[in-house]
């Protein structure tokens, strides 16, 4: 299952993460200020096939499947 770093996630409105998931599990936070997200990333679990496709995206290594 994915599972976010808040350490070293950026927030970023165009998540790569978020962009690779191809059934739409993993979704990007609300706009915030200054061109970031107000929250980090969310996964439903439930919809995640656990591929792993989110974590070779993000370039920040904030992504891990555990």
């Amino acid at each position: 299952m994915p599972w976010v770093d808040t350490r070293r996630c950026r927030k970023e409105l165009e998540c790569r993460a978020a962009l690779q998931c191809k059934i739409g599990a993993f979704k990007e936070g609300e706009p915030g200020p200054e061109g970031t997200s107000k929250d980090f990333p969310k996964v439903d679990l439930e919809a995640c096939k656990r591929c792993g496709d989110c974590e070779h995206a993000c370039p920040y290594g904030a992504v891990k499947m555990i």
